[in-house]
């Protein structure tokens, strides 16, 4: 049970919750940073490691079992969660770990092969025979999304890999993907048929978000209603039961679902002076729950156009104006319009001029792709 400070949780009424006012931006950008900077919770990070060391485990028995590929949501970041699995991680049969070191594509993705082999140090001729059984090494592409763009030759790099691991078993390799990119390569490559073992990430209760933003939690303050602590505990109970089946469970859309649903406590009680003030410092802010909800989709102001750039996005989790261009087959000029209209929707999202869907529209999003047949990681 995480830490108790003083979180009374409010439901407010229809009529009141429409005059409740938003956090200042400020306040919404500062716990949304600390929401990012969270640790991966250590539910992920031992799945991870058992599931790696089982499979470890079989490998000298079946040296052609050499992968594992982690599945997970197209928003949830299962990257930092490989690396964070790893980073204190040891197995007397690894005596080596290569990590793919990128934080984005190549920008000459249409030459990314010779990028993995350098960055990999991988060879570019496979020495079968003599490799057979010489090194301990242990691969990971930590973001296999990285490795290709939907162009021509740009899914060279996933044609190298998936070569390269069924031929070469005298490493085992690591490799995080979303669900909705291995569907698609699976379309593309049946490359289900090389990659058998799969273990796609589970889904958090309520009691795991709790836990998990707990140090968010307690940087606010929350209105006291005068419940009684039973009745407290309940109500908190309740409120991030409701958030995980809203959420589905995925960290990502629960953790910005959660920041939507705060807003200002009394605020006809508090001057503008006192607002600015608590707007400077979030250990004084005084902030109540509204209902967990999901957001709207404005799907009247969505264009065939736009659900083929949306899935180009979810396809390759984030992307860049250039290389989303590229994959879309359409001059920067148009693909950054409508990167303009997405981003003032709210829809998508821009971190370091990379854009990915926004995680609190995601499933929405998802249903609203897959009437039009699009492939979607939509949980069932």
């Amino acid at each position: 049970m995480y830490q108790l400070k003083s979180i009374f949780i409010k439901t407010p009424s229809q009529e009141t919750e429409n005059e409740l006012d938003e956090l200042p931006n400020n306040i919404t950008s500062s716990l949304n940073q600390q929401i990012q900077a969270l640790p991966c919770h250590s539910k992920y990070l031992q799945i991870v490691q058992s599931t790696l060391e089982g499979a470890l485990l079989q490998w000298p028995k079946n040296p052609e079992t050499n992968e594992l590929v982690i599945l997970s949501s197209s928003i949830e970041p299962l990257s930092q969660i490989i690396q964070s699995a790893l980073a204190n991680w040891n197995y007397e049969g690894i005596e080596d770990i290569k990590l793919l070191s990128w934080s984005n594509r190549p920008k000459d993705s249409w030459n990314i092969v010779p990028n993995l082999q350098k960055d990999l140090g991988l060879s570019a001729k496979l020495d079968v025979d003599n490799n057979s059984g010489k090194f301990k090494e242990l691969v990971v592409i930590p973001c296999l999304e990285f490795c290709f763009l939907r162009q021509i030759h740009g899914l060279d790099g996933i044609e190298f890999l998936r070569n390269r691991i069924f031929q070469d078993h005298s490493r085992f390799w690591l490799i995080g993907c979303n669900s909705l990119t291995w569907q698609y390569l699976d379309h593309v490559y049946n490359i289900k048929s090389y990659f058998e073992k799969t273990r796609p990430l589970p889904t958090m209760t309520g009691e795991e978000i709790m836990e998990w933003l707990t140090p968010v939690i307690n940087q606010l303050e929350f209105e006291n209603n005068d419940q009684d602590e039973e009745k407290q505990i309940a109500k908190i109970k309740e409120n991030f039961d409701s958030l995980s089946y809203v959420s589905q469970g995925l960290s990502s859309v629960a953790a910005q679902l959660w920041l939507q649903s705060l807003s200002m406590a009394n605020l006809e009680n508090i001057n503008t002076q006192n607002v600015n003030t608590q707007a400077e410092d979030t250990e004084t802010i005084l902030v109540e729950y509204k209902k967990i909800k999901s957001l709207d989709l404005p799907e009247s102001e969505l264009k065939a156009d736009d659900r083929y750039l949306l899935f180009s996005i979810l396809l390759h989790k984030e992307i860049n104006l250039s290389d989303l261009a590229l994959s879309l087959g359409e001059p920067e000029s148009i693909i950054q319009f409508q990167i303009e209209k997405l981003l003032h929707l709210g829809i998508i999202q821009r971190l370091n001029n990379l854009f990915s869907v926004h995680p609190a529209h995601y499933l929405k999003l998802c249903r609203y792709l897959k009437k039009y047949n699009f492939i979607t990681d939509l949980i069932e």
